[in-house]
Protein backbone atom coordinates (compact mmCIF):
# COMPACT_ATOMS: atom_id res chain seq x y z
CA UNK A 1 0.00 0.00 0.00
CA UNK A 2 1.48 3.64 -0.73
CA UNK A 3 1.78 5.77 2.40
CA UNK A 4 3.01 9.12 3.34
CA UNK A 5 5.26 10.40 5.82
CA UNK A 6 4.87 13.36 8.27
CA UNK A 7 7.60 14.92 6.85
CA UNK A 8 6.10 14.89 3.71
CA UNK A 9 2.63 16.49 4.60
CA UNK A 10 2.98 20.37 5.70
CA UNK A 11 -1.15 21.01 6.85
CA UNK A 12 -0.92 20.58 10.83
CA UNK A 13 -4.35 18.38 10.10
CA UNK A 14 -2.92 16.10 8.26
CA UNK A 15 0.53 15.93 10.51
CA UNK A 16 -1.49 15.17 13.35
CA UNK A 17 -3.49 12.53 12.01
CA UNK A 18 -0.41 10.90 10.78
CA UNK A 19 0.66 10.88 14.37
CA UNK A 20 -2.47 9.41 15.67
CA UNK A 21 -3.19 6.98 13.12
CA UNK A 22 0.24 6.13 11.27
CA UNK A 23 3.22 4.28 12.26
CA UNK A 24 6.46 3.23 11.30
CA UNK A 25 7.25 2.45 7.62
CA UNK A 26 8.81 3.29 4.37
CA UNK A 27 7.22 6.64 2.63
CA UNK A 28 5.84 6.00 -0.88
CA UNK A 29 7.04 9.65 -1.90
CA UNK A 30 10.56 10.59 0.08
CA UNK A 31 11.28 6.34 0.61
CA UNK A 32 12.38 7.79 4.75
CA UNK A 33 11.38 5.12 7.40
CA UNK A 34 9.61 6.63 9.71
CA UNK A 35 6.31 7.93 10.99
CA UNK A 36 3.54 7.33 7.97
CA UNK A 37 0.14 6.54 7.15
CA UNK A 38 -1.58 4.38 4.48
CA UNK A 39 -2.03 7.61 1.98
CA UNK A 40 -5.42 5.84 0.29
CA UNK A 41 -6.68 5.13 3.64
CA UNK A 42 -10.48 6.63 3.89
CA UNK A 43 -9.34 8.77 7.02
CA UNK A 44 -6.55 10.43 5.17
CA UNK A 45 -8.80 10.77 1.95
CA UNK A 46 -12.05 12.24 3.94
CA UNK A 47 -9.26 14.83 6.24
CA UNK A 48 -7.65 15.98 2.88
CA UNK A 49 -10.95 16.46 1.34
CA UNK A 50 -12.08 18.34 4.51
CA UNK A 51 -8.99 20.70 4.53
CA UNK A 52 -9.78 21.90 0.77
CA UNK A 53 -13.39 22.55 2.25
CA UNK A 54 -11.99 24.37 5.42
CA UNK A 55 -9.39 26.66 3.45
CA UNK A 56 -11.34 27.24 0.38
CA UNK A 57 -14.31 28.37 -1.34
CA UNK A 58 -15.25 26.37 -4.50
CA UNK A 59 -15.29 28.87 -6.91
CA UNK A 60 -11.58 29.07 -5.94
CA UNK A 61 -11.20 25.53 -7.21
CA UNK A 62 -14.21 25.05 -9.12
CA UNK A 63 -13.14 26.38 -13.40
CA UNK A 64 -16.88 26.32 -13.95
CA UNK A 65 -17.06 29.47 -11.47
CA UNK A 66 -13.89 31.01 -12.63
CA UNK A 67 -11.23 29.30 -10.16
CA UNK A 68 -8.18 27.19 -10.93
CA UNK A 69 -8.36 23.30 -10.76
CA UNK A 70 -9.14 21.12 -7.88
CA UNK A 71 -6.10 19.49 -8.65
CA UNK A 72 -3.86 22.90 -8.84
CA UNK A 73 -4.63 23.21 -5.13
CA UNK A 74 -1.56 20.47 -4.70
CA UNK A 75 0.55 22.02 -6.65
CA UNK A 76 3.02 25.49 -6.42
CA UNK A 77 4.15 27.75 -3.93
CA UNK A 78 0.62 28.03 -2.33
CA UNK A 79 0.40 24.27 -2.30
CA UNK A 80 -0.27 24.13 2.00
CA UNK A 81 -0.89 20.68 1.62
CA UNK A 82 2.20 18.33 0.61
CA UNK A 83 5.85 18.97 0.50
CA UNK A 84 6.67 18.00 -3.39
CA UNK A 85 10.07 18.56 -2.65
CA UNK A 86 12.91 16.62 -4.51
CA UNK A 87 10.21 14.05 -5.92
CA UNK A 88 10.16 13.36 -9.41
CA UNK A 89 6.85 15.19 -11.17
CA UNK A 90 5.59 11.82 -11.98
CA UNK A 91 5.78 10.57 -8.52
CA UNK A 92 4.30 13.49 -7.42
CA UNK A 93 1.65 13.78 -10.34
CA UNK A 94 0.19 10.10 -9.46
CA UNK A 95 0.17 10.94 -5.40
CA UNK A 96 -2.09 13.72 -6.76
CA UNK A 97 -4.19 12.11 -9.35
CA UNK A 98 -4.71 9.13 -6.43
CA UNK A 99 -6.91 11.88 -4.24
CA UNK A 100 -8.40 13.95 -6.79
CA UNK A 101 -9.72 10.96 -8.86
CA UNK A 102 -11.34 10.02 -5.95
CA UNK A 103 -14.63 10.50 -5.06
CA UNK A 104 -16.22 14.37 -5.26
CA UNK A 105 -19.70 14.01 -4.38
CA UNK A 106 -20.41 12.17 -1.49
CA UNK A 107 -23.66 10.82 0.76
CA UNK A 108 -24.50 13.71 3.29
CA UNK A 109 -23.52 11.17 6.27
CA UNK A 110 -20.86 9.39 4.43
CA UNK A 111 -18.23 11.59 3.29
CA UNK A 112 -16.88 14.80 2.56
CA UNK A 113 -17.93 16.61 -1.30
CA UNK A 114 -15.81 19.10 -2.48
CA UNK A 115 -18.59 20.17 -5.22
CA UNK A 116 -21.74 21.22 -4.84
CA UNK A 117 -23.27 20.18 -7.74
CA UNK A 118 -26.60 20.41 -9.46
CA UNK A 119 -30.39 19.80 -8.18
CA UNK A 120 -33.24 19.73 -10.82
CA UNK A 121 -29.95 20.83 -13.64
CA UNK A 122 -29.96 24.12 -11.37
CA UNK A 123 -26.65 24.60 -9.74
CA UNK A 124 -26.69 24.11 -5.89
CA UNK A 125 -25.32 26.92 -4.20
CA UNK A 126 -21.22 26.47 -4.35
CA UNK A 127 -20.01 25.81 -1.03
CA UNK A 128 -18.28 28.19 1.03
CA UNK A 129 -14.94 27.64 2.91
CA UNK A 130 -15.87 26.51 6.22
CA UNK A 131 -13.73 29.03 7.88
CA UNK A 132 -15.72 31.91 6.48
CA UNK A 133 -18.98 30.40 6.60
CA UNK A 134 -19.96 31.44 9.91
CA UNK A 135 -23.18 30.55 12.04
CA UNK A 136 -26.02 32.70 11.53
CA UNK A 137 -27.55 32.16 14.88
CA UNK A 138 -24.13 33.66 16.58
CA UNK A 139 -23.68 36.12 14.25
CA UNK A 140 -27.47 37.05 14.90
CA UNK A 141 -26.59 36.89 18.80
CA UNK A 142 -23.33 39.04 18.06
CA UNK A 143 -25.55 41.61 16.47
CA UNK A 144 -28.55 41.49 19.00
CA UNK A 145 -25.47 42.89 21.80
CA UNK A 146 -26.20 46.25 20.49
CA UNK A 147 -29.27 46.58 21.50
CA UNK A 148 -29.75 44.08 24.28
CA UNK A 149 -27.78 43.82 27.53
CA UNK A 150 -25.55 40.56 27.66
CA UNK A 151 -26.93 38.51 30.41
CA UNK A 152 -29.98 38.79 28.14
CA UNK A 153 -28.37 36.13 25.63
CA UNK A 154 -26.45 33.65 28.10
CA UNK A 155 -28.86 30.95 28.17
CA UNK A 156 -28.99 30.76 23.99
CA UNK A 157 -25.08 30.99 24.23
CA UNK A 158 -24.73 28.48 27.27
CA UNK A 159 -26.86 26.23 24.87
CA UNK A 160 -24.73 26.04 22.08
CA UNK A 161 -21.54 25.57 24.23
CA UNK A 162 -22.76 22.79 25.95
CA UNK A 163 -22.90 20.77 22.88
CA UNK A 164 -19.79 20.77 22.67
CA UNK A 165 -18.27 20.93 25.87
CA UNK A 166 -17.03 17.44 26.28
CA UNK A 167 -14.93 17.94 22.85
CA UNK A 168 -13.73 21.27 23.27
CA UNK A 169 -12.19 20.28 26.70
CA UNK A 170 -8.62 20.96 27.20
CA UNK A 171 -6.79 19.54 30.47
CA UNK A 172 -4.32 21.71 31.33
CA UNK A 173 -1.50 20.05 32.94
CA UNK A 174 0.56 21.62 35.97
CA UNK A 175 3.52 20.12 33.84
CA UNK A 176 3.64 22.68 30.71
CA UNK A 177 4.84 26.21 31.29
CA UNK A 178 2.85 29.14 30.36
CA UNK A 179 4.78 32.43 29.66
CA UNK A 180 3.41 36.18 29.89
CA UNK A 181 4.74 39.67 28.97
CA UNK A 182 4.80 42.97 29.95
CA UNK A 183 6.48 45.74 28.11
CA UNK A 184 9.32 47.46 30.25
CA UNK A 185 11.42 46.59 33.08
CA UNK A 186 11.37 47.15 37.03
CA UNK A 187 14.97 48.81 37.21
CA UNK A 188 18.03 49.21 35.14
CA UNK A 189 21.72 49.80 36.18
CA UNK A 190 24.94 50.11 33.93
CA UNK A 191 28.42 49.09 35.14
CA UNK A 192 31.71 50.91 34.54
CA UNK A 193 35.32 49.84 34.63
CA UNK A 194 38.15 51.26 34.14
CA UNK A 195 36.15 54.50 32.74
CA UNK A 196 34.53 52.28 30.28
CA UNK A 197 30.71 52.54 29.70
CA UNK A 198 29.31 49.10 29.72
CA UNK A 199 25.76 47.68 28.37
CA UNK A 200 22.57 47.96 30.58
CA UNK A 201 21.61 45.01 33.04
CA UNK A 202 17.72 44.88 33.54
CA UNK A 203 15.73 43.71 36.33
CA UNK A 204 12.78 42.17 34.52
CA UNK A 205 8.86 42.87 36.25
CA UNK A 206 8.20 39.69 38.17
CA UNK A 207 5.29 38.76 41.15
CA UNK A 208 2.19 41.46 40.67
CA UNK A 209 3.87 43.63 38.26
CA UNK A 210 4.19 40.60 35.55
CA UNK A 211 0.94 39.13 36.88
CA UNK A 212 -2.73 40.07 36.71
CA UNK A 213 -3.55 43.69 37.34
CA UNK A 214 -5.92 44.07 40.21
CA UNK A 215 -9.84 43.93 39.59
CA UNK A 216 -9.62 47.92 39.58
CA UNK A 217 -7.18 48.09 37.41
CA UNK A 218 -8.47 45.98 34.91
CA UNK A 219 -9.36 47.42 31.19
CA UNK A 220 -11.40 46.07 28.49
CA UNK A 221 -10.24 43.01 27.15
CA UNK A 222 -10.96 40.37 24.85
CA UNK A 223 -12.27 37.83 27.19
CA UNK A 224 -12.92 40.50 30.60
CA UNK A 225 -14.85 43.08 31.03
CA UNK A 226 -13.95 46.54 32.39
CA UNK A 227 -13.37 45.40 36.15
CA UNK A 228 -12.55 41.86 35.94
CA UNK A 229 -9.33 40.10 36.69
CA UNK A 230 -8.34 37.64 34.38
CA UNK A 231 -4.60 35.77 34.02
CA UNK A 232 -3.83 36.02 29.67
CA UNK A 233 -1.08 33.44 28.84
CA UNK A 234 0.31 31.57 25.81
CA UNK A 235 2.01 28.55 25.67
CA UNK A 236 4.74 29.67 24.26
CA UNK A 237 7.67 32.61 24.91
CA UNK A 238 7.28 34.15 21.01
CA UNK A 239 3.44 33.97 21.15
CA UNK A 240 3.26 35.79 24.87
CA UNK A 241 6.00 38.68 23.66
CA UNK A 242 3.80 39.07 20.39
CA UNK A 243 0.85 39.49 22.02
CA UNK A 244 1.75 42.52 23.81
CA UNK A 245 2.72 44.44 20.41
CA UNK A 246 5.82 45.43 21.57
CA UNK A 247 7.93 47.99 18.94
CA UNK A 248 11.34 47.52 17.99
CA UNK A 249 14.06 48.54 20.68
CA UNK A 250 11.46 47.44 22.66
CA UNK A 251 12.67 45.80 26.08
CA UNK A 252 10.10 43.04 27.31
CA UNK A 253 10.04 41.02 30.93
CA UNK A 254 8.70 37.53 30.57
CA UNK A 255 7.66 35.55 32.98
CA UNK A 256 7.17 32.17 33.43
CA UNK A 257 4.06 30.34 35.23
CA UNK A 258 3.08 26.69 36.16
CA UNK A 259 -0.09 25.87 37.50
CA UNK A 260 -1.15 25.06 40.75
CA UNK A 261 -3.67 22.47 39.83
CA UNK A 262 -4.95 20.42 36.40
CA UNK A 263 -7.44 22.66 34.55
CA UNK A 264 -10.49 22.31 32.61
CA UNK A 265 -9.90 24.53 29.30
CA UNK A 266 -12.43 25.54 26.73
CA UNK A 267 -10.46 24.88 23.87
CA UNK A 268 -11.45 27.06 20.74
CA UNK A 269 -8.50 26.55 18.47
CA UNK A 270 -9.13 24.86 15.26
CA UNK A 271 -7.52 21.65 17.06
CA UNK A 272 -11.08 20.46 17.26
CA UNK A 273 -11.33 20.25 13.61
CA UNK A 274 -10.09 16.20 13.55
CA UNK A 275 -13.88 15.65 15.42
CA UNK A 276 -15.64 16.86 12.82
CA UNK A 277 -13.82 15.70 9.14
CA UNK A 278 -15.45 12.60 8.39
CA UNK A 279 -18.68 13.67 6.67
CA UNK A 280 -20.50 16.84 5.17
CA UNK A 281 -23.01 16.15 7.99
CA UNK A 282 -19.76 16.48 10.75
CA UNK A 283 -18.56 19.20 8.80
CA UNK A 284 -22.00 21.13 9.13
CA UNK A 285 -21.75 20.25 12.95
CA UNK A 286 -18.88 21.87 13.09
CA UNK A 287 -19.39 25.66 11.90
CA UNK A 288 -21.43 26.67 15.53
CA UNK A 289 -17.60 25.69 17.24
CA UNK A 290 -15.69 27.16 14.51
CA UNK A 291 -18.19 30.11 14.91
CA UNK A 292 -17.03 30.69 18.34
CA UNK A 293 -13.02 30.00 17.46
CA UNK A 294 -13.52 33.22 14.78
CA UNK A 295 -15.19 35.59 17.49
CA UNK A 296 -12.36 34.59 19.79
CA UNK A 297 -9.07 34.76 17.18
CA UNK A 298 -10.65 37.38 15.26
CA UNK A 299 -7.75 40.71 14.87
CA UNK A 300 -9.76 44.13 16.39
CA UNK A 301 -7.48 47.08 16.65
CA UNK A 302 -7.39 49.06 19.68
CA UNK A 303 -10.14 51.50 18.62
CA UNK A 304 -12.63 48.81 17.31
CA UNK A 305 -12.62 47.06 20.76
CA UNK A 306 -16.60 47.69 21.02
CA UNK A 307 -16.24 44.25 19.38
CA UNK A 308 -15.17 42.56 22.15
CA UNK A 309 -18.74 42.20 23.38
CA UNK A 310 -19.73 39.10 22.14
CA UNK A 311 -16.10 37.26 23.25
CA UNK A 312 -16.46 39.00 26.95
CA UNK A 313 -20.11 36.81 26.69
CA UNK A 314 -18.70 33.70 25.13
CA UNK A 315 -16.41 34.08 27.86
CA UNK A 316 -18.40 34.53 30.80
CA UNK A 317 -21.11 31.67 29.62
CA UNK A 318 -17.57 28.88 29.48
CA UNK A 319 -16.94 30.04 32.92
CA UNK A 320 -20.59 29.97 34.53
CA UNK A 321 -20.10 25.92 32.69
CA UNK A 322 -17.41 25.23 35.55
CA UNK A 323 -14.50 25.87 33.10
CA UNK A 324 -11.46 27.55 34.46
CA UNK A 325 -10.03 29.15 31.11
CA UNK A 326 -10.67 29.57 27.45
CA UNK A 327 -7.98 28.59 25.22
CA UNK A 328 -7.27 30.12 21.52
CA UNK A 329 -5.50 30.98 18.28
CA UNK A 330 -3.01 33.98 18.86
CA UNK A 331 -3.89 35.98 16.09
CA UNK A 332 -0.15 37.41 16.36
CA UNK A 333 1.92 34.40 17.19
CA UNK A 334 2.60 31.02 16.27
CA UNK A 335 1.02 29.58 19.67
CA UNK A 336 -2.04 29.50 21.63
CA UNK A 337 -3.38 31.89 24.10
CA UNK A 338 -4.84 30.86 27.47
CA UNK A 339 -7.27 32.92 29.90
CA UNK A 340 -7.22 31.80 33.22
CA UNK A 341 -10.58 32.82 34.81
CA UNK A 342 -8.70 32.68 38.37
CA UNK A 343 -5.14 33.68 38.70
CA UNK A 344 -4.56 31.99 42.09
CA UNK A 345 -3.92 28.88 40.08
CA UNK A 346 -0.90 30.19 38.84
CA UNK A 347 2.76 30.20 40.68
CA UNK A 348 5.33 32.05 38.58
CA UNK A 349 8.83 30.74 38.78
CA UNK A 350 10.36 33.93 39.67
CA UNK A 351 14.72 33.07 39.21
CA UNK A 352 13.04 32.32 35.46
CA UNK A 353 12.09 35.29 34.37
CA UNK A 354 14.02 36.85 31.13
CA UNK A 355 14.46 40.40 29.70
CA UNK A 356 14.39 40.58 26.22
CA UNK A 357 14.82 43.12 23.28
CA UNK A 358 12.96 43.42 20.03
CA UNK A 359 14.96 43.58 16.86
CA UNK A 360 12.33 43.67 14.48
CA UNK A 361 8.82 43.40 13.27
CA UNK A 362 7.27 41.54 10.57
CA UNK A 363 3.82 42.89 8.99
CA UNK A 364 1.45 41.31 6.80
CA UNK A 365 -0.66 42.66 4.61
CA UNK A 366 -3.63 42.30 1.72
CA UNK A 367 -5.03 44.90 -0.23
CA UNK A 368 -9.03 45.27 0.44
CA UNK A 369 -11.20 46.51 -2.68
CA UNK A 370 -11.29 50.27 -2.74
CA UNK A 371 -14.49 52.49 -3.90
CA UNK A 372 -14.42 54.17 -7.77
CA UNK A 373 -13.40 57.49 -8.26
CA UNK A 374 -17.47 57.72 -9.24
CA UNK A 375 -18.77 56.33 -6.37
CA UNK A 376 -19.42 52.96 -7.11
CA UNK A 377 -18.35 50.19 -5.18
CA UNK A 378 -19.92 46.75 -6.56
Amino acid sequence: MPRICITCVKEPHLKKLVLSDGDNGECSLCHSYSQSIDSECNEFFQLTKALVRLHYSEWDYNHHLGGDSYEGLFYGDENIFFDQGNLSDEKYEDFVLSITEGEVYEDYNKGVSIFSGYSNGDQNMPLKSIKTDLDEKLLQISKRLKNENYFLLENEVKDILKKYADIALCELQTTDPLYRARIGYKDKKKNYEFGIEAEYHYAPYISHDIGAPPPNLASNGRVNRPGVSFLYCATDKYTAISEVRPHPGDIVSLGKFYLTREARAFDLSDSKFLDFYFTDEKLDQYKPLNTLGVFLNRTIPPSERIFYSITQLVSDCIRQLGFDGVLFNSSVGTGKNIVLFDKNIVDEVANQAEIVVINNVKYEYRSKTMIKKDGSYE
